[in-house]
């Protein structure tokens, strides 16, 4: 067992204050610090891939081993030492995933410090924020705009010693005025005098300090600062690496995409990778913009994790491209997708295959394999998503491809998973608690549900800087509030039913959950991309709708041109139109992001009768199937374009930001209860 701080209390609102851990007798898992890992890894691959990455100008890939990857990280170590990074004070990292990302990390964490990531889509103030919050010393930037954002803060951040630049093209002062710096210059310098100041502070890092910073991305002020302890992280890993099925070591490969300054890409991305002595290669910054499935081409990754929106893209590439293809491939394809689909619903059931259901699967393989090797993921044993809702559209969809994704339910507060379900017995929940985490639910209803509370070493130390945040969240029981509303099934299988603050509470006083009504309209309507339902303390529910259009791939703004499954879906009611603005008669351009001019033309359309009526038919067919008359939705709107980031209805982690949408669209929704 790792040596640990001297600690009073499980929770802690400061980098200086270690924390007790939750360890019992019966708990196996070792304690250790990320640095720990990291160099147990190290020497267990050293001569594996550990880090690849492409250089489009001299149009080649970079491989790093792990012998390689602890060089570079005790450079930067020293490195950080050298421009001012103070012990437990925070490094900020403001850049998309790169080899320099997890380099700065570790190197910061050996070093005494704590990591601090930060959204690249983050405006300048937001960065203050981020940065003043969490103490920082130091602060990697990406590039040139990002330096900017630094620059023009900097003087309000006495304690922000350096910035340091990742990639070109620099302004004439990097390198030149006090404070600002390029990696390429630091990591050249001679800093081996620093070495024994290293050593000395890397043997004051103990497993219950602070090793991270997640910034929760909340909807209400400013975000606040999760605070994770290295045990927390280790432990995380350790569980997870031991869940995931046929793990071969020094074999696995992974795709570096989703950010970084997010705790599933820190856990998954950074530290399984290393307890499985993986590979990880680095996807461009683009990646969510369509060049993913290049690098996944290149990679062949063996695991996947990505929020749902990141499958949705794929299923829209997949059915847009299908629309082209002729009847008689469609035919078979669709064959085999059913085939390949009743064989996964069979295994999950546990019921017994029989030899020509065997064989009419392998058939059918033989067709779908090649969408997965277009796809890049030919070879990927295991498809985790999570963070937002899952549709049972969507999993039924990817099971006819032969990959099932399994739901991770977790969060920042939770150091990342809670539960994994990747032997999957059922398409409706989360699976059952990962091994050590204790979870239950806190004062049940009638039938089962309420919040959802975890208790064990995976909790976060409390909220930086903020102790009635903290006493609010964990209880001095250890039972850590989630903020989720969910049961427990017959199975002892976690069912997630919505956040407590999205629940709707009607004017007649029912709890009505929204996801679950969104779907279900969602499921009846393949034209509707975004739902999100009203009804908070009125008389009847009503819905807002936007349907399915392209978005520009460089930025991320939502087009006025339709997508191929909406435009058949619309010629099914004999409608012609391939624009939304031919469709709802709306002005083509409404110059996004404009909120004015969104609500402006929402308020304005005009659409088909025989759209409304189709939409009308659809909602109806939902209501048949809601729980009670109460979770039946009466009125719909349609909005003038889909759900973005760049528009802000989307957050940066793709999670619908519901007040947001409540503000903007305030004059429509009053309209439906008029």
């Amino acid at each position: 067992m790792a040596k640990l701080r001297t600690a009073n209390s499980y929770t802690s609102n400061s980098l200086h204050e270690p924390v007790l851990l939750r360890k019992d007798e019966e708990d196996t898992i070792g304690v250790f610090t990320v640095p720990e890992l990291f160099r147990q890894s190290c020497q267990t691959f050293a001569k594996l891939p550990a880090l690849v990455w492409e250089r489009p100008e001299q149009q080649d890939w970079i491989t790093l081993s792990y012998e390689e990857y602890e060089q570079q990280v005790e450079q930067a170590a020293r490195m950080l030492l050298h421009v001012g990074l103070e012990a437990r004070s925070s490094l900020g990292i403001l850049a998309f995933n790169c080899p320099e990302w997890f380099i700065a990390e570790l190197g910061a964490l050996r070093a005494g410090g704590v990591l601090a990531g930060i959204y690249p889509s983050n405006s300048a103030e937001a960065c203050f924020h981020a940065l003043e919050t969490s103490e920082a010393t130091v602060c990697v930037v990406d590039d040139d705009k990002q330096m900017a954002k630094l620059r023009s803060i900097k003087h309000r951040l006495p304690r922000l010693k350096a910035v340091i630049q990742l990639h070109g093209p620099y302004e004439a002062f990097v390198n030149q005025e006090q404070g600002y710096f390029s990696w390429q210059h630091l990591m050249a310098l001679d800093t081996a005098q620093l070495q024994p100041e290293l050593l000395r502070r890397e043997s004051e890092v103990y497993a219950n300090d602070c090793a991270m910073l997640v910034f929760t991305s909340g909807t209400v002020g400013m975000p606040k600062a999760v605070m994770l302890s290295h045990d927390s992280l280790v432990f995380e890993t350790k569980v997870i690496g031991a869940t995931l099925k046929n793990t071969v070591l020094g074999g696995e490969r992974i795709v570096s995409y989703l950010p970084l300054s997010h705790i599933a890409a820190q856990v998954f991305d950074v530290l399984v990778a290393l307890e499985h002595g993986g590979c990880v290669y680095f996807a461009d910054k683009d990646a969510l913009k369509g060049t993913l499935v290049r690098t996944f081409q290149k990679a062949r990754p063996t695991r996947m994790f990505g929020v749902p929106r990141v499958f949705e893209k794929f299923q829209e590439s997949l059915v847009a491209a299908e629309v082209k293809a002729n009847p008689y491939s469609r035919f078979l394809l669709a064959k085999a997708r059913d085939a390949v689909e009743q064989h996964q619903l069979a295994t999950i059931a546990g019921e017994k295959i029989s030899l020509y259901g065997q064989a009419k699967y392998y058939l059918a393989l033989r067709l779908i394999r090649s969408i997965r090797q277009m796809l890049g993921l030919e070879q990927c044993k295991t498809f985790l998503t999570g963070a937002a809702p899952v549709s049972s559209e969507l999993k039924h969809y990817f099971l006819g491809l032969d990959m099932p994704l399994g739901d991770i339910y977790g969060m920042s507060e939770s150091g990342g998973a809670i539960t994994l379900h990747e032997n999957m017995t059922n398409l409706y929940s989360s699976g059952i608690p990962l091994v050590g985490i204790e979870v239950k639910i806190h004062e049940p209803d009638a039938n089962g549900q309420g919040e959802i509370v975890t208790r064990g070493r995976h909790n976060f130390m409390g909220y930086l800087g903020q102790p009635l945040k903290t006493e609010e969240a964990i209880k001095p029981d250890g039972w850590m509030h989630s903020g989720d509303v969910g049961y427990m099934d017959e199975h002892g299988n976690l069912v997630i039913c919505g956040r407590i603050k999205e629940l709707i509470i009607t004017a007649g006083g029912e709890n009505i959950p929204p996801v679950h009504i969104e779907e279900l309209i969602k499921e009846e309507l393949p034209c509707v991309s975004n739902a999100l339902l009203v009804g908070d303390h009125r008389k009847y529910l009503t819905i807002l709708l936007s349907l399915k259009t392209k978005s520009d791939p460089n930025t991320g703004l939502p087009l006025d041109e339709l997508r191929g499954d909406t435009i058949a879906w619309l010629k099914e009611l004999g409608l012609n139109q391939t624009h939304l603005s031919q469709l709802l008669n709306i002005p083509a351009d409404l110059q996004l992001p404009n909120d004015e001019k969104s609500l402006a033309a929402a308020l304005d359309i005009n659409a088909e009768p025989k759209l409304y009526e189709a939409i009308d038919a659809g909602i109806k067919r939902a209501n048949l199937k809601a729980i009670s008359s109460a979770q039946r939705v009466q009125k719909f709107a349609l909005l003038p374009h889909e759900f973005s980031v760049p528009t802000g209805e989307l957050g940066p982690t793709l999670k619908t930001r519901r007040n947001i949408v409540h503000a903007k669209y305030a004059p429509l929704i009053e309209r439906l209860y008029k």
